[in-house]
């Protein structure tokens, strides 16, 4: 199997549709979580989804300190 290190930071919190925060996470084990326009979804699925995105990232590499990617992620959405 085939792996590559990737910048995990806020993977769990941002929205892999549309960018978005989160709003809140629920479940039995915090597993679920809320978009603002996408609605519901598994919190670790968007996570993989956002770990996946990343291998193509040419803005947030491996080693980009994590409140500079919270600053990108945010400058993203208000881009959008």
């Amino acid at each position: 199997i085939e792996t590559h290190d990737v910048n995990p930071a806020y993977t769990s919190q941002y929205c892999p549709i549309c960018g978005q925060h989160f709003e809140e996470r629920y479940g039995s084990h915090h597993e679920l979580t809320k978009c603002k326009k996408c609605g519901e979804m598994n919190a670790n699925i968007a996570a993989a989804k956002n770990i996946l995105s990343r291998l193509t990232d040419e803005e947030i590499t491996l080693y980009t300190p994590y409140k500079r990617v919270k600053e990108i992620l945010v400058s993203r959405v208000k881009e959008a």
